[in-house]
């Protein structure tokens, strides 16, 4: 069986990378290393540097893949403000474009994945669930539930290819990017640990995430397309332990061994609580998040992660600023 994963070089994509080779997948896997790095795809995958964006006729055509799993995106919400046209068209075009070759080249199951943004603000306290309306207020979160909406719509009219769709949310663990200032917020406090700086927190850090480890989220991608209960379905997909960006500073620093300081900066307008319930995921997945990594465990796998390493170079700006007006000061200078 044949697998195309974009994204490969990227966090997620390689841990997906790796639990589908371990489940006997030929893997070809695709990244254009704006955001990724080479070193990160699994031995035993096939590597081609590509843009989602560019013409992939030629690969599709050549490996002819059974599943595509695309994980290619730049999943910036608070930037999406202020670079909407690049986000569309990494975001929404460049799913488009992937779906499109995989149909063409027979591709029988397509999964994506989406993200928590496709909500927006919650309209109550309870936990996001699959059935909650989604209202998505930033451009990053307009285009994943944009593309959800093209994948099943695709479906529907071609008959094919089969779907399935995750949101998942905060996702930490080794492998993750930790030099890009504008998104990650565990591997953004994590190189502040290590290189001795200021914890960054916008607002007073009342407001509160669910922190998912990678491999509850990178196995359930990997085996969503074995498995009938996933087929043309959408999933929310994580950790459900729920903090303030206060605690998360304390139980980082914990984890790195250091005493942490907190930069407080000017709010931003982002979503303030987002919880997501994953009762669906746990009923199609049960092995998965029965044998789940816990939060604390989780961090101190990161922490070893990032303790061998070399911090790398600051990650630029993915393309130039649209719109300054509201930009965050912090990210001026960057």
């Amino acid at each position: 069986m044949r697998a195309i994963i974009t994204g490969i070089a990227g966090f997620i994509g390689s841990h997906v990378a790796t639990e589908m080779l371990q489940l006997g997948w030929d893997v070809t896997g695709i990244d254009d290393l704006s955001g990724g790095f080479a070193a990160n795809v699994p031995e035993g995958a096939r590597f081609v540097q590509r843009d989602c964006c560019s013409d992939l006729d030629d690969l599709f055509g050549e490996v002819k893949p059974d599943v595509v799993v695309h994980l290619a995106a730049y999943a910036a919400e608070g930037l999406s403000h202020h670079v909407p046209n690049f986000n569309y068209m990494n975001n929404l075009v460049g799913t488009s474009n992937v779906l499109s070759a995989a149909s063409r080249f027979g591709a029988r199951h397509f999964v994506f994945t989406s993200s928590i943004a496709a909500y927006g603000h919650p309209s109550t306290d309870s936990p996001l669930t699959e059935a909650t309306a989604c209202h998505p207020c930033d451009p990053y979160g307009i285009a994943k539930l944009a593309c959800e909406q093209h994948i099943a719509a695709f479906r529907d009219y071609y008959g094919g290819p089969d779907f399935t769709i995750f949101r998942p949310h905060n996702v930490f663990g080794p492998q993750q990017n930790i030099s890009d200032p504008y998104r990650n917020v565990m591997g953004i406090f994590f190189r502040c640990a290590k290189q001795g700086l200021p914890f960054p927190v916008f607002g007073d850090g009342s407001q509160s995430r669910s922190f998912s480890y990678v491999d509850v989220v990178a196995k359930c991608i990997a085996q969503s397309p074995g498995n009938a209960a996933a087929k043309n379905q959408v999933f929310n997909v994580g950790g459900d332990r729920a903090m303030s960006i206060n605690e998360l500073v304390d139980a980082v620093a914990k984890a790195a061994g250091v005493t942490a300081t907190i930069d407080y900066l000017p709010a931003r307008k982002e979503v303030l609580h987002a919880h997501a319930d994953h009762a669906k995921a746990r009923a199609a997945f049960p092995d998965v998040y029965r044998d789940a990594i816990d939060f604390e465990v989780g961090l101190k796998k990161m922490a070893a992660f990032v303790q061998q390493m070399d911090v790398p170079a600051p990650t630029p700006c993915p393309a130039p600023i649209e719109i300054v007006q509201q930009l965050p000061p912090s990210w001026k200078n960057v």
